[in-house]
């Protein structure tokens, strides 16, 4: 039997997957260490859903990708004039790239750094407005011309410059194919971006590709492994007071925000020990925080609403949205430096702001997000939980509501 569920709600999703792999209820509860009241819950439409770990203990115990579970949609908006993700996937898993393969030759002139960095910029500015389109697009060409270029450079002047541009372009490359449901090209991009900062000798570029992998590991749903690569190498490198340097000291926060939403996802059955973690790691990275200030370094930023921006995460993440809403209101927007951080920000609110039955601010802040950040919104999880909720709830008459959860891949009739 073949069943099509792409427009079904969670709960019913879960009970076809289930009945896929022939499981009664209380079969699914014992192996994902859920009780058998939560997924009757959830398949009869619970209207305040479940947390994501919960539906990560699921979609591991039904043994498939958490993307497929909430719906994830795995393909940009619309398609792009040129490349793509399949593009994309040809020029990160490239059969030349592995060992006793020959090295394919460039056709044409090889760039050199001064024709890469503007190629660069217009990638980062399309990653920080969530333009994922347009990204795909122009990435399998960068990937290619840097890895033509990495190869020209090899030895020269500018060996160190072009590496360190292959590391970065490799860790948006990672980050985007992440959030859309693509963790295995993520994965093997963050590989990419990893051995290109060794050749670079960058730790700082480093640092943020493991800060990439932990992302890519989260998206996953390994939560240990998440937590334990960013702040094991958070304290490899953990400066020294008298280092004096913005610079480090922001790495090594980011890092520790990395280990705090991990640990913060890791929160199993309520246990304190992960949720001590995760509120040590934040203190720790507000204390990093104080020494930096705001501070941008290797194409990302870092800085106490940075800090503020992420501790809402974690409280949302340990289901606490009154103590989320509570940190929210410190966090100076304005000093989050990306669009899409604070769209991500906001997110976090709305999604509280419903588990707090303040529906018609969740309903508010998504339908702004929409008008704002289109096609970075239906590939956020937490926008279709958040949607799929408030139908549940009594929105369904909700026009533009129903609009918004057709796009997100939420059956809006559920």
């Amino acid at each position: 039997m073949v069943y099509q569920m792409t427009d079904l709600s969670v709960g019913k999703r879960l009970a076809r997957l289930r009945d896929i792999r022939d499981l009664t209820q209380e079969q699914l509860a014992d192996r994902a260490g859920v009780s058998v009241d939560t997924i009757r819950r959830l398949e009869q439409g619970a209207q305040r859903g479940a947390r994501i770990a919960t539906y990560q203990k699921l979609a591991g115990a039904l043994d498939i990708e958490l993307a497929r579970l909430l719906g994830q949609s795995t393909m940009t908006r619309s398609l792009a004039p040129d490349g793509g993700v399949i593009a994309l996937r040809a020029a990160i898993q490239a059969p030349s790239d592995l060992p006793g393969l020959d090295l394919c030759g460039a056709d044409g002139d090889v760039p050199g750094p001064d024709d890469l960095r503007p190629v660069m910029e217009q990638a980062q500015r399309h990653y920080r407005l969530g333009q994922f389109t347009d990204l795909v697009g122009m990435l399998p060409g960068l990937v290619t011309d840097l890895k033509a270029a990495t190869h020209e450079a090899e030895g020269g002047p500018d060996h160190d410059t072009v590496w360190s541009m292959s590391a970065a372009a490799h860790i948006i490359v990672a980050d985007v194919a992440a959030q859309l449901g693509q963790t295995d090209l993520a994965y093997t991009a963050v590989e990419r971006a990893m051995h290109a900062t060794a050749r670079a000798s960058d730790e700082l570029r480093h640092a943020l590709a493991v800060s990439a992998l932990s992302l890519v590991l989260l998206r996953q749903g390994r939560w240990s492994d998440a937590q334990q690569v960013a702040t094991r190498r958070a304290a490899e490198i953990e400066p020294r007071f008298s280092d004096r340097s913005p610079e480090k000291f922001a790495m090594f926060g980011i890092l520790l925000l990395s280990g705090a939403v991990s640990a913060a996802r890791a929160n199993r059955d309520e246990s304190d020990s992960t949720k001590d973690d995760a509120l040590t790691f934040l203190r720790q990275a507000e204390a990093a925080a104080a020494l930096s200030g705001p501070v941008r370094v290797r194409g990302t930023a870092f800085g106490p609403a940075s800090v503020g921006m992420q501790a809402t995460t974690v409280q949302v993440s340990l289901g606490h949205p009154d103590k989320a809403l509570a940190t929210a209101s410190g966090v100076n927007v304005d000093e989050l430096p990306w669009k899409i951080s604070r769209a991500r920000h906001r997110l976090d609110l709305a999604f509280a702001r419903y588990q707090t039955h303040d529906d018609e601010g969740a309903r508010d802040v998504l339908l702004t997000l929409d008008e704002e950040h289109p096609e970075w919104l239906t590939h956020q999880v937490l926008a279709a939980s958040t949607v799929g909720g408030l139908l549940e709830a009594g929105r369904r008459r909700d026009r533009d509501l129903r609009k918004l959860a057709v796009r997100l891949g939420v059956d809006p009739a559920a």
